[in-house]
């Protein structure tokens, strides 16, 4: 049966790239690891769906170890991952995730095959995520922006890399809270000099980025603006 996934928005590209995003769940997620696929495109998911092919065949149980446990495939879970395989055995605008709990993500500009995806499946279904229609040209032609619903006092936002950033960059921060803003546990992780990659910050305006990046240019991956959902029109 069917099974209609939960429809979210993307508000910014995934990856920088891509503007929808599929999420499914399937015990033969594994299937389609990436680094597993070492002949040729999906070569492992094809090998392993060939196997349970002929069980099925044979009318023997779908089974696949895991460990040193056998473990039992729903029915509907082997077709599910055949018929994933199949769509994207003949696309290549994707790219793909695997992730515990059996997930697979799947981020694509190709809506019409991840909408072919959402119908063949039976039960994998479980998010969906696409931009409103008139932010999509936005998107593609800024790729470093994040549409919000409300309208931002600090439209800047910097994402920190991996390379420490000095202690004394949070006094400078104490002392400007009229230009920029940061979370408290980040916050607390650069007092204690800890890693701040992914954490991030936001600032009030260019002139403020600009003296930011003088200060700790080396530790910045990314910037993004962020624009007001009414204001892009």
């Amino acid at each position: 049966m069917f099974t209609r996934p939960k429809q979210c928005k993307t508000y910014k590209l995934h990856y920088g790239e891509y503007l929808y995003k599929l999420v499914l769940s399937n015990s033969l997620n594994v299937f389609f690891r990436s680094e597993l696929q070492k002949k040729e495109k999906l070569s492992y998911a094809r090998e392993n769906l060939d196997k349970l092919t002929e069980s099925y065949r044979n009318n023997e149980p779908l089974t696949r170890k895991v460990f040193r446990a056998e473990q039992t495939i729903p029915l509907d879970d082997y077709f599910d991952a055949l018929d994933l395989y199949k769509i994207l055995k003949n696309n290549n605008d994707y790219k793909i995730r695997i992730h515990p709990y059996q997930n697979i993500t799947i981020y694509s500009n190709n809506k019409t095959m991840l909408s072919n995806i959402i119908q063949k499946m039976r039960i994998s279904n479980r998010e969906f995520w696409e931009p409103d229609e008139n932010s999509i040209n936005l998107l593609k032609e800024k790729t470093n922006i994040e549409i919000v619903n409300k309208k931002p006092v600090f439209p800047i936002k910097i994402y920190f890399n991996s390379k420490r950033v000095p202690r004394d960059f949070s006094n400078w921060i104490n002392a400007n809270t009229d230009k920029c803003r940061i979370g408290g546990i980040a916050l607390e992780s650069l007092e204690s000099f800890e890693y701040l990659n992914n954490y991030y910050m936001y600032v009030r305006d260019e002139k403020v980025l600009d003296m930011i990046s003088l200060l700790i240019g080396h530790a910045i991956r990314r910037v993004d603006k962020l624009v007001y959902n009414e204001d892009k029109y």
